[in-house]
C-alpha cells in the first residue's frame, strides 16, 4: 500500500490498526454483557452462582453512585490494585 492516497506503507499499518480498533469498541457495545441477569449464554446455575457471587463480593457497596465513600472504596481495594499490575 505503499504510496496509496500519498501515505507510506508504514503509516497505513497504523491508519488500518487504528479504525480495526475503534470498529472493534463501538461493536463492543453489543458484544458485552453489563450484568448476569442479560447473558445469555448462562444457563439458570451458573447465572444463580454468578449472582450469589457478586453479592458476596460487593457486600455494602453501592454501584449506582460515587460518592465520598465510594470514592475511599476504589483507592483502598486490594483488589482493584492487583488488577492494574
Amino acid at each position: 500500500m505503499d504510496g496509496i492516497g500519498g501515505y507510506e506503507g508504514w503509516r497505513w499499518i497504523f491508519i488500518i490498526e487504528g479504525l480495526l480498533t475503534v470498529v472493534v469498541g463501538l461493536m463492543s457495545k453489543w458484544w458485552i454483557v453489563d450484568w448476569p441477569e442479560t447473558a445469555t449464554f448462562l444457563n439458570d446455575e451458573e447465572r444463580r452462582l454468578l449472582i450469589q457471587k457478586l453479592i458476596e463480593d460487593s457486600g455494602s457497596a453501592r454501584m449506582d453512585r460515587l460518592d465520598k465513600t465510594a470514592v475511599k472504596r476504589v483507592f483502598f481495594d486490594w483488589k482493584i490494585w492487583c488488577g492494574t499490575l
